[in-house]
């Protein structure tokens, strides 16, 4: 049974993490449930029947609260490396609901659908949307950090849940279709349009900071719950997809350098089906970490080509958001290097969780 850690020897895993040391095991955190993560909080049921629109003012975070609270004392009981980081729910499409799209219960999830019907129509509106106080699901998200704050009280970070990056923003606003011919057709209408998404996720994160805590001296990677010494920014283009490599030197090196800027520690997420852009990620200089998902029907022998790609290339990785079997951790303790690495699992139950913590600190790292 694995036993619990002490806060100063976690802190100590993620400092030999950021300065590659030989690892006792891979910086392992867990996330209990599924990949619906709205549905692991109660205060949800009410709204996310399939087409109901949701207004802000109806996610009442107090509702919210005790859940959190249930997450980070279930995962306290573990002994696992990482730190719970609380997040404004998840499953709320921020970014695209703080640009205008209305936010709809899918019965699983909440999703958002196009709102514009060509890229002057999706310009002349982004370019009118106020950051702030006059923004309901802005506000939203800054009532959801301030109080998830006040719950923590000092116990756990506070920190940035899944904001959609410029690629998976306008294509929510506008269609995946109308995007990729977009961005064909209309160029300097998408870099406009790329460059106020990302300024609207900086002002977003800066403001976060304003009423959240440091954590230890640090913050957190939230959603990934991977501690770092400084401040963080996080970002994902998943409809990047889409797009050439041609294409991510023509829109996405100027937006990815952008949202890491000024920040000490950086993580981009990536699934495999983005693999073709990732020469281009590793040149970005100041990316410090390059997540990659581990998505459904895939094997840790699938991704580890890749995996190791990026830990030859100096920055660091982390593999997950997804289910690991005991095969996929034999994998990454035989194939890969032992430095660097940090996994994020996802287990249905937390006895689940427990029993392959269990199998990992069995492995003579």
């Amino acid at each position: 049974m694995s036993k619990v850690l002490s806060i100063e020897e976690r802190l100590q895993r993620h400092h030999d993490y950021w300065n590659g040391v030989h690892q006792k095991r891979p910086l392992t955190c867990f996330r209990v449930g599924s990949h619906f993560f709205s549905r692991e909080f109660a205060a949800n049921d009410n709204i996310i029947e399939k087409g109901h629109v949701v207004t802000a003012d109806q996610v009442i975070v107090d509702d919210y609260l005790p859940d959190y609270e249930r997450m980070y004392q279930d995962l306290e009981t573990l002994g696992q490396d990482c730190f719970f980081a609380a997040e404004p729910c998840t499953g709320f499409p921020w970014m695209e609901a703080i640009f205008g799209a209305d936010v709809i219960g899918s019965t699983v999830s909440f999703v958002s659908h196009p709102i514009y019907s060509d890229p002057e129509e999706l310009l002349e509106n982004i370019k009118k949307v106020k950051l702030g106080a006059t923004n309901p699901w802005y506000q939203k998200y800054l009532e959801f950090s301030e109080k998830l704050t006040k719950l923590a009280n000092g116990r756990f970070p506070v920190a940035q849940p899944i904001l959609r990056g410029v690629t998976d923003t306008a294509g929510s606003l506008i269609s995946q279709m109308e995007l990729a011919y977009g961005i064909i057709d209309e160029p300097e209408i998408f870099k406009q349009v790329f460059d106020i998404i990302v300024e609207g996720q900086r002002a977003l994160i800066a403001d976060q900071y304003k009423v959240t805590e440091p954590f230890h001296g640090g913050r957190s990677f939230g959603f990934y719950h991977l501690w770092a010494p400084g401040s963080v920014m996080w970002y994902q283009e998943d409809l990047a997809s889409l797009m050439s490599k041609n294409h991510y030197e023509q829109y996405l090196r100027k937006t990815s350098e952008r949202y890491i800027e000024g920040y000490d520690y950086s993580l981009v997420h990536l699934h495999p089906t983005s693999f073709i852009h990732l020469d281009g990620i590793l040149s970005l200089k100041n990316l410090s970490v390059v997540e990659i998902t581990k998505d459904e029907g895939l094997n840790m022998t699938d991704i580890l080509p890749e995996c190791k790609k990026v830990l030859e290339s100096g920055k660091k990785l982390s593999i997950g958001m997804g289910y690991f079997t005991k095969e996929d951790i034999d994998v990454i303790y035989e194939e890969m290097p032992h430095h660097s690495t940090h996994i994020n699992i996802i287990t249905h139950k937390l006895d689940e969780a427990k029993e392959l913590l269990d199998y990992i600190d069995s492995k003579n790292w």
